[in-house]
């Protein structure tokens, strides 16, 4: 069995091994392990549509290569941080806010100032993973089939940028209520640190899922 993710980004894929723990880490893949490096058009209109555009497109790789084997599972996550106040923004467009060159920086900022009149109350975001798998059956007759697994977590965007640990919108996403800005307890995922965030996030939550689903399936 291997757990092959659609991704060549080392900071997801450490997140995703501090997730998933010792038990599986010999097993954790990316692209580059595989000497594969794409990056498919994610043209989707859900979360879902974008996950699976990047699995079947990893699929569609490996198969052109004979690398598929039994067992595989290839995975891949649209992740994104969705904002009450903008209607739902950044949302699927979260990767590529700004433009897909600006920097993560930039991003926070822009968000802090779109909503730097905004009452405590109507600061509510949430952040949410769809992981799409991809389960290959039979490598031979490229039997598969499509698993989804949906994490989520409610929070709100922070007033300030309270401390740059972590990556992408780490800064400024806070979990809890709106309740806790005034009672300044405010606990962006920076705050919270790499190990309490890794097992609490909303892509925690979707790995957890597809953990269920292998320790059942495979008697682990």
């Amino acid at each position: 069995m291997r757990l092959i993710f659609a991704t060549n980004n080392k900071h997801k894929m450490n997140e995703i091994i501090d997730i998933l723990g010792e038990k599986y880490k010999d097993i954790i893949f990316m692209m580059s392990d595989l000497g594969i490096n794409i990056n498919p058009d994610e043209t989707g209109n859900t979360f879902l549509e974008n996950a699976n555009i990047k699995t079947q497109a990893l699929y569609e790789v490996m198969k052109e290569k004979k690398l598929l084997k039994d067992g595989d599972y290839i995975i891949a996550d649209d992740t994104g941080l969705c904002i009450d106040y903008l209607d739902g923004a950044p949302g699927i467009y979260s990767a590529r806010f700004l433009g897909e060159n600006t920097n993560q920086s930039d991003k926070n900022n822009k968000i802090l100032e779109l909503m730097k009149d905004v009452a405590d109350i109507d600061r509510k975001a949430y952040f949410i993973t769809i992981l799409s798998v991809l389960e290959v059956i039979d490598a031979a007759s490229y039997g598969i089939k499509n698993h989804s697994f949906e994490g989520k977590i409610d929070g709100y965007i922070a007033k300030s940028i309270e401390k740059t640990d972590g990556f992408g919108y780490d800064p400024i996403f806070a979990v809890g209520d709106t309740s806790d800005i005034e009672k300044g307890k405010v606990k962006t995922y920076s705050n919270l640190g790499i190990n309490v965030k890794n097992k609490i996030s909303h892509r925690a939550r979707a790995l957890h899922k597809f953990v269920l689903y292998l320790e059942k399936k495979h008697n682990i």
